[in-house]
C-alpha cells in the first residue's frame, strides 16, 4: 500500500474516548485491516486513501500544518491516480477537513456518503462481560446518561425531564476524561433499564447506541435530520431497537408502555442474530467485500 509521504496523517492521538476504548479507533482498525490482507480498493474497486483522519484533525498542530498537509495529500492522489474514485473511512463527526477529490466515497460513523458504526476495540470486554438483567429485574422504565451536545438532547431532556418513567443523567458538559464513578453509573443505570436513550450528539451518531446493546439494554436512537444507522440496506432496525425522529419524542413514553416482555425479549432475541454486523471486522469486510 502506497501511504501519503508525511508522518502527520498516521499519528496516535492522546484522546481515549469513550472511557471504555482499550486498543484501536476504528480508522486504525480498518488501515491495519487494509495493511494486513494486502488491500487496497473497495467492493466497487474505489482507491483507498489511507490517513487517520480523526487522529491528526484532532491535533492542534493540524491546523498549523493543515496547508502543508492538503499539499501532501494532492501529491498523494495525483500520484495514485483512480479511474474508480476512490473512498475514506472517517469517525470525526465533521468528516475530513481537507479537501478530498469529488469522486471520493466517505464512509463514516457520524458524516459521509454510507453510514458505518461508530464503534472501537476493547481488549477489555469491559461491557460485554457484565452480567446481565432481565425484562422484570430492570428497575427503570428508560434512562440517559451523558452530556447535552446538541439541540437533540435538549429536546429530549426538556420533554423527559419531569417523567417518572424517565431516568436522566445529564452531565454539566463534555469531557473526554471521564471518571471511574461516572463510567459505573453508566453501566449500573443502563443494566437496571429496560431501554435507554442514544440521541445523536454533535455527530449524526453516539457511541452509546452500540455500548447499550453490550449491556444488554435495547438503545433508542433519536435523531433530526438523517437517521444515521449502518447496514440499513440489509437490517430492519425495528426488529431490535427504536429509532425515532426527535419531532416523535412526545410519543416515546407510549411506544416503551406498550412493549411487553414478550416483544421486548423477541428484540433481544433478534439482535443476538445480527450483533456481529456492529463489530469492527464485519465493518471491513462489509466495504471491502
Amino acid at each position: 500500500m502506497n501511504k501519503i509521504n508525511e508522518p502527520l496523517f498516521y499519528i496516535n492521538t492522546s484522546m481515549v474516548y469513550p472511557p471504555f476504548k482499550n486498543g484501536l479507533y476504528m480508522e486504525e482498525y480498518f488501515l491495519n485491516y487494509m495493511e494486513k490482507n494486502n488491500k487496497i480498493y473497495d467492493k466497487n474497486g474505489r482507491l483507498f486513501i489511507p490517513s487517520l483522519w480523526t487522529n491528526f484533525q484532532n491535533e492542534r498542530l493540524f491546523y498549523i500544518k493543515k496547508q502543508f498537509m492538503q499539499q501532501k495529500l494532492d501529491e498523494y492522489i495525483k500520484n495514485n491516480h483512480s479511474e474508480n474514485g476512490y473512498f475514506i473511512v472517517v469517525q470525526m463527526d465533521d468528516g475530513p477537513l481537507l479537501k478530498i477529490p469529488e469522486n471520493t466515497l466517505i464512509y463514516g460513523a457520524c458524516f459521509g456518503n454510507i453510514p458505518l458504526p461508530l464503534i472501537y476495540q476493547d481488549n477489555n470486554n469491559t461491557l460485554i462481560t457484565q452480567p446481565t438483567k432481565s425484562f422484570n429485574e430492570k428497575q427503570l422504565l428508560c434512562s440517559f446518561i451523558g452530556s447535552n451536545t446538541h439541540n437533540v438532547r435538549t429536546k429530549c431532556i426538556e420533554k423527559l425531564q419531569h417523567n417518572i418513567n424517565f431516568s436522566l443523567y445529564v452531565n454539566n458538559g463534555w469531557t473526554n476524561n471521564i471518571e471511574k464513578d461516572k463510567q459505573d453509573t453508566f453501566i449500573n443505570i443502563t443494566l437496571n433499564s429496560k431501554f435507554s436513550l442514544a440521541p445523536r450528539g454533535y455527530g449524526r451518531s453516539s457511541f452509546r447506541f452500540f455500548e447499550i446493546f453490550q449491556l444488554g439494554t435495547i438503545p433508542i436512537y433519536i435523531w433530526d435530520d438523517i437517521e444515521w444507522l449502518p447496514y440499513k440496506e440489509i437490517l430492519d432496525y425495528s426488529k431490535f431497537c427504536i429509532s425515532i425522529n426527535v419531532s416523535q419524542i412526545e410519543n416515546l413514553e407510549n411506544i416503551l408502555l406498550n412493549i411487553d416482555e414478550t416483544q421486548y425479549n423477541n428484540m433481544k432475541e433478534e439482535y443476538e442474530k445480527i450483533k456481529y454486523m456492529f463489530e469492527l471486522e464485519y465493518m471491513c469486510k462489509y466495504i471491502i467485500e
